[in-house]
């Protein structure tokens, strides 16, 4: 008894210490502070009420909707909903209930940077620091504790890319099986979690290139079970409630020649539209996406000053299955993000499927600082290696501990970082959605619906039904309006482009009475129109 509680101690403490800094970085967020987390939060709602997979907002147009309420989760996948959905059934509905889940699951991806780094690297201090690197992750700090795919995303990958590693080891059903398994997990967090029933077969061809056709068809059938058990039933929904198994929202944006245009009301994204754009543009948008999204990966997963010890560190254990499942997940991602989904990769899209990264590269960073040490040992003399890779070791571990407060910080309370800026500070986010609210119900009626920058985080203050204002024109917003019967808009410092002379006051919009002002965050105006009927 003694012995095996010694060996699950580290794993308690581990634990105990993410659990706590979970908490502290919990504590102060009072709102979701973006759309995405918004959105989780309404579906939840929606599932602990007990109306189902439904939305009361729209948040844009790409599958043509005809009204509201709307089937819910036809871009962004249900996971994240799904876990906070109890918690609102049993302790009521509001942000510090929705982030419970998200505390708990994300203290247990360091245990795996434990655990993966003790079974790779067989050092407790490599293990230490691999669980700190994970933990304290950079601009990820924040994010683990919001209502988001982050954390589910990224545990349930990571493990995914661990049991795939272990199938090809072992040649073991149960853990292609189990990869499948987390494979669905993943997809049912980010609709690119597909990407991970391709590792298996290709590991296994990596590491055997003459092993038979026999076997991979076999190892890729127990992880296409394990898959389409969780799938099924939420492909079934889809084709119920949409006519699909799959809907189209997400691969529109395969066609996207400008960002914006993943909120356009007036016309459809179609390939025929695409290429005519040119080829040039089309090659220009993807080798920029190309460099950028090596830019996110360096300054997001890898945490700038760990990335060469990281480089390092994964090239000294490429051949680790492990490792190498992660380098073809990793591969794959890069290439699925800039190659196809290239507009939306480097606006966010590739930072939270990243996520998934950190444990292997947190992993990577201690043998890599060892080896540049003992490199550089090797040419200075004067240099003890072993002391110098631990006290440098033990600086980068204090180092990113210090980058992920003071990246936390900045983002949340007021004279940290950068002083001006045009993004509020997290809770100041749309401060002015309560107080148009309140406007509101006083002189609007509770059915009135309202077109705004972020309808389900205005539904979450209001519970007033509303959708995105279109970004394509201004006919565009006054066309939505028409056809959904929305009578009021908000105009917010965070505007399409279209409406800039509207918000500036330079011109007036046939239709559109200015009746109240607000001002955000930053103190910037935010305007209240009446649409005319």
């Amino acid at each position: 008894m003694t012995t095996e509680f010694q060996h699950w101690r580290p794993y308690l403490g581990l634990f105990l210490l993410t659990l706590i800094f979970r908490v502290a970085t919990a504590v102060p967020l009072e709102q979701a502070g973006y759309m995405d987390a918004s959105y989780t939060i309404h579906v939840a709602e929606n599932l602990a009420r007990g109306d189902g997979f439904v939305e009361y907002v729209l948040w844009n147009y790409l599958d043509n909707p005809t009204g509201l309420p709307h089937p819910s989760n036809t871009y962004w996948m249900p996971l994240p909903a799904l876990l906070v959905a109890p918690f609102f059934f049993g302790l009521g509905v509001s942000y510090r209930v929705a982030q419970i889940p998200f505390i708990l699951l994300s203290s247990l991806l360091p245990l795996f940077a434990f655990y993966l780094a003790r079974r790779i690297l067989a050092r407790d201090d490599y293990a230490w620091a691999a669980a700190i690197f994970t933990a304290c992750s950079g601009f990820y700090t924040i994010y683990w504790v919001s209502p988001d795919n982050f954390t589910p995303f990224a545990l349930t990958a990571t493990v995914c890319l661990y049991m795939s590693a272990r199938g090809v080891e072992t040649q073991s059903a149960r853990y292609f099986f189990a990869a499948g398994i987390f494979a669905a997990l993943s997809h049912l967090s980010r609709a690119d979690g597909v990407l991970l029933l391709a590792i298996p077969p290709i590991a296994l061809i990596v590491n055997q290139p003459t092993r038979s056709l026999k076997i991979v068809l076999l190892s890729t059938g127990y992880c296409l079970l394990g898959y389409l058990l969780l799938l099924t039933p939420w492909f079934a929904r889809n084709y119920v409630v949409i006519g699909a198994p799959y809907p189209s929202a997400g691969t529109k944006t395969l066609w996207l020649t400008n960002y914006d245009e993943l909120f356009r009301f007036a016309d459809d994204l179609t390939w025929q539209r695409y290429l005519a754009w040119g080829m040039d543009q089309i090659v220009a948008s993807k080798l920029t996406a190309a460099a950028r999204n090596v830019f996110i990966i360096v300054f997001s997963t890898l945490q700038i000053a760990l990335a060469p010890f990281a480089v390092i560190g994964v090239w000294q254990l490429r051949r680790r299955r492990e490792l190498q499942a992660f380098l073809i997940y990793a591969t794959l991602l890069y290439l699925a993000m800039t190659v196809a989904f290239t507009l939306p990769s480097w606006r966010g899209s590739l930072f939270h499927s990243a996520s998934a990264f950190l444990p292997f590269c947190a992993l990577a960073v201690p043998p890599g600082i060892e080896g540049l040490v003992r490199w550089v040992a090797r040419r200075r003399r004067t240099w003890d290696a072993r002391v110098a890779a631990r006290v440098f070791l033990a600086g980068f571990a204090a180092l990113a501990i210090f980058l992920s407060i003071y990246l936390y910080a900045s983002a949340v309370f007021p004279g940290i970082g950068a002083s001006a800026s045009d993004i509020p500070l997290w809770n100041l986010r749309d401060a002015e959605y309560p107080a148009i609210a309140r406007w509101l119900d006083q002189n609007a009626r509770a059915d009135d619906l309202v077109l705004v920058v972020d309808p389900p985080g205005f539904y979450n203050v209001s519970h007033r039904r509303a959708i995105a204002i279109p970004t394509d024109s201004v006919e565009a917003v006054l066309l939505a309006a028409k056809k959904f019967g929305a009578r009021y808009l908000i105009v917010q410092f965070d505007h399409p482009a279209p409406l800039n002379d509207l918000y500036h006051a330079r011109a007036p919009v046939p239709g559109l009475t200015r009746v109240a002002e607000f001002r955000d965050g930053n103190g910037k105006p935010a305007t209240l129109f009446e649409i005319a009927r």
